[in-house]
């Protein structure tokens, strides 16, 4: 479940459909999507040269295993190199310094804008016992998104639930909690997805 919902927050924040499970026959464009990032400049949407240089590997060793991933056939990872890209990806969500890291891009844009945050789950004013499966949305002016953001990457799947909690307590409806989360949005303001 922690997994789950740390792949949902990771995606939601960082714009990345990413694999960040650390499980080494995971998805190997996803996990490589959670390493280096994302590139408009590579046919496979993959920052290759960032993943290559964070994981110790040349690029044209990326290009092969990105290539294998999609032809089933050529150079995949060896199993220490598909072991190190799990670790890797799992810590881009789940370290603070790894979090850090891949929501730079987007912070600025997230922070000088504000942003509409939906969260779609289990969830309800606790105190009257109505939890149940909704979507709940909220804008956030540029304050709140960069408090969203530094719950993440501070503390987590918990610092940002924790966050999440408190903030729609105080701007949605007193005492209101969160159970299972099956999906967390974050759209421009006005609507759209961040590019």
């Amino acid at each position: 479940m922690a997994d789950d919902l740390r792949s949902k927050l990771f995606s939601a924040l960082t714009g990345r459909d990413a694999d960040v499970s650390g499980k080494p026959g995971g998805d190997l464009r996803g996990m490589l999507r959670a390493v280096g990032g994302t590139s408009a400049r590579t046919k496979s949407g993959i920052d290759l040269t960032a993943a290559a240089s964070k994981l110790g590997v040349s690029r044209r060793t990326v290009e092969r295993w990105v290539k294998a991933s999609q032809t089933g056939q050529g150079q995949r990872p060896s199993p220490a190199h598909a072991k190190a890209l799990a670790k890797r990806a799992r810590q881009a969500a789940s370290t603070k310094a790894g979090r850090k890291a891949a929501i730079a891009a987007r912070r600025q844009a997230i922070t000088s804008r504000g942003a509409r945050l939906s969260i779609t789950g289990e969830q309800g004013p606790h105190s009257r016992d109505y939890m149940r499966p909704r979507t709940t949305q909220l804008d956030l002016d540029p304050e709140h998104a960069a408090a969203m953001l530094d719950a993440w990457e501070n503390g987590g799947e918990k610092g940002f639930m924790g966050w999440a909690t408190s903030h729609w307590g105080q701007d949605y409806l007193d005492d209101w909690r969160f159970g299972d989360v099956d999906a967390v949005e974050v759209e421009r303001p006005y609507g759209g997805q961040w590019r």
